[in-house]
């Protein structure tokens, strides 16, 4: 079972909690020691651990800096200026003022011209946490993050389906650092997926009907699946147990690929776990919705992160998915999804709120038309 479905990839099986404890005794105190003091703390810190006079750390650090790496013609890291001083006479500053104004102002029309000029990059780049510089020093006490700790890189890819092509490509939704003593139940609330807002039924008849819960509400069911175990949500009293016709199926004889455990994930923390870096797991909810889960990186936690344990799981980065435009108006996001609509070619066909209830409605709100109508979520517009 232990090499079933190993990526040729993945890294050695490691106990999140022993690659802590491997540590060194001498470094742990350390890290705690200038996790949240100066640079004066840190080499403070070094000169203890090493024997080393403060002034030759200086001297190191100033011979062995990566100042020193730089050229002297090297091309700066680029500056993204969106505050422009309002005493300014410049045309060209005025202008890019403006533009700057209305692009804050109007959502629709900044993701357009973001995608005319082909700078969604930068907003994937600013994405990623502050530096450390930016890291605040000041945390309540209560909130602070406990040394020692690990912090693991996790990646969930968008949702699919096992009904895939060959050659069907799984994009990267999110990005997400999460702490060791945190549990899975928390990576789990902090994953979005838009089909956790979907609504079930034909709403053409009742378009103002306005929902007292979504999926996510009623379906809250949904598992973790890594290293042959499935860690199941059993928080609501309602849940069920995903995974029980597939560890049924699996110890069926002459399977091989049994047995499979279930453990529940809101008593399971990440410090609890064996994991693989690059080695694809599952994450399933809204009973056939999959998202592969890879976790790239794991380290100690040290203080250049955030130490307010609030922030955690840390979002880096989010998917930049380009809005499903309303077929009549091309500006506004979609709102519904029609089936059979005579007033476009496409089945089932997208409009926003405006256009789809002037095209299938009269003035007194009547249906028009033989369609079904369906509630649409668009992640880049509500998530």
């Amino acid at each position: 079972m232990e090499k079933l479905g190993v990526h040729r990839d993945a890294s050695q099986l490691i106990s999140v909690r022993e690659f802590l404890t491997s540590w060194d005794a001498s470094v742990i105190p350390g890290m705690e020691m200038i996790s949240t003091k100066s640079d004066a703390s840190m080499l403070k810190a070094l000169s203890k651990e090493m024997g080393t006079p403060i002034d030759t750390l200086q001297e190191l650090s100033t011979v062995c800096g990566e100042s020193t790496l730089k050229c002297a013609d090297e091309i700066k890291q680029p500056e993204f200026l969106e505050k422009v001083p309002p005493d300014v006479n410049l045309m060209t500053l005025r202008v890019q003022r403006d533009e700057l104004e209305r692009r804050q102002k109007n959502p629709t029309y900044k993701t357009f011209i973001k995608k005319a000029m082909r700078l969604k990059k930068c907003d994937y780049l600013m994405n990623f946490p502050p530096d450390a510089a930016q890291v605040k020093e000041e945390c309540p006490k209560e909130f602070c993050v406990q040394h020692p700790d690990v912090i693991i890189t996790a990646h969930v890819h968008q949702p699919n389906n096992t009904h895939l092509s060959f050659n069907m490509k799984i994009g990267l939704d999110q990005t997400l650092l999460v702490l060791g003593c945190e549990r899975l139940t928390d990576l789990r609330d902090k994953i979005t997926c838009v089909n956790d807002l979907a609504l079930a039924g034909d709403l053409s008849e009742n378009p103002d009907f306005t929902p007292e819960h979504y999926a996510k509400d009623i379906y809250k069911s949904g598992f973790f699946y890594i290293e042959g175990c499935f860690y199941n949500d059993f928080r609501d009293g309602g849940s069920q147990d995903y995974s029980q016709v597939i560890r049924d199926w699996a110890k069926e004889p002459g399977r091989g690929i049994g047995p499979m455990q279930s453990v529940a994930m809101e008593d399971t923390s990440f410090l609890d776990l064996n994991i693989r870096l690059g080695q694809p797991y599952i994450y399933l909810h809204q009973g056939d919705c999959e998202h592969l889960i890879v976790f790239s990186d794991i380290r100690v936690l040290s203080h250049q992160d955030p130490q307010d344990i609030r922030d955690y799981p840390l979002v880096t980065h989010k998917h930049l998915k380009n809005q499903t435009k309303c077929r009549v108006c091309q500006m506004h996001a979609s709102r519904w999804m029609a089936y059979d609509s005579e007033h476009s070619p496409e089945n089932p066909s997208f409009f926003c709120e405006q256009c789809f209830r002037a095209l299938h409605y009269d003035e007194h709100g009547n249906k028009i038309g033989n369609f079904q109508a369906f509630r649409y979520f668009d992640k880049s517009a509500v998530i």
